[in-house]
């Protein structure tokens, strides 16, 4: 079963096809900063797999990023063997461990252990204003902890935002640091849906508002806290709290649990418009 991956031409014109820009570079630094650490594990066989975005979400952006790490890793000067992860669905133990979501200890050996790799890659990324802060961790396949990690800042331009179906243009522009298509960071995210419109004030036409909610369904109290307006709510489970009235346009905001931050990025209130975002 050591189906390792020395990356193919068709799997390279997927990469090229989005030219080497600011973006794709970014990515390739970030691969050589863990490659160089993997190498000073000596650990030469490895898998990456599916980059996902905070919420643990598979989507076409981090698998991007990962086709881009493997191949820049299968590159590299240090002599990797990258097994390749579209082989995992011919595995049905190994699918059926990612499948399950968080990958512990006792799934990474049990991965290493099929996949007869030395290393497990993970990673995942969270969309901010202007970046996106992307994180990686390489677990050691025999004992399942974490030998190396590396974060980068990757710039959103044109080639991201593609991926992540966003309108960067507009926002690359003088003064303008806004951008009507960026409701959390696309146009509708995964965890966001609309409400009925008709909640929502009655002036919102000519006060320039909308209402916009969170809805925690973690299991834990959450904290939601506003970075544009300093303000902070507290979430039990199953419950949701909204900003009304709130004048449209980008907010960042952060979500922490226990301490820890669980997600971050950038909210959009639209006028006469209602939206909840669910925290899974």
């Amino acid at each position: 079963m050591k189906h390792f991956l020395f990356i193919v031409l068709w799997t390279f014109a997927l990469t090229t096809s989005f030219a080497q820009g600011a973006f794709d570079k970014s990515i390739a630094e970030f691969s050589t900063d863990l490659a160089d650490k993997l190498s000073l594990k000596s650990k030469k066989k490895v898998v990456v797999l599916y980059i996902t975005d905070i919420n643990k979400a598979t989507t076409v952006a981090g698998k991007y990023i990962a086709d881009v790490i493997s191949i820049n890793i299968v590159n590299n000067a240090g002599n990797f063997q990258v097994f390749d992860r579209e082989n995992l669905s011919g595995i049905a133990e190994a699918k059926k461990l990612i499948s399950e979501g968080y990958i512990d200890v006792d799934k990474a050996k049990e991965l290493g252990r099929l996949l007869s790799v030395d290393a497990i890659i993970v990673g995942n990324y969270t969309v901010l204003s202007n970046t996106i802060k992307l994180t990686a961790k390489a677990l050691d396949a025999n004992t399942g902890f974490i030998i190396s990690a590396s974060m980068k800042d990757l710039l959103i331009d044109n080639d991201a935002g593609a991926l992540l179906g966003i309108n960067v243009s507009s926002s690359n522009n003088a003064g303008n640091t806004g951008n009507s298509d960026r409701g959390f960071n696309r146009p509708l995210n995964s965890n966001e849906q609309y409400n009925n419109p008709t909640t929502v004030n009655k002036e919102c036409e000519t006060k320039s508002i909308g209402d916009f909610c969170f809805e925690n369904r973690r299991g834990k109290q959450v904290e939601v806290y506003d970075n544009s307006r300093n303000k902070t709510m507290m979430l039990a489970p199953s419950q949701t709290q909204c900003y009304y009235n709130a004048v449209a346009g980008n907010y960042n905001y952060r979500i922490d649990e226990n301490g820890y931050v669980i997600a971050q990025g950038q909210i959009l209130v639209e006028k006469c418009k209602s939206k909840t975002f669910t925290i899974k």
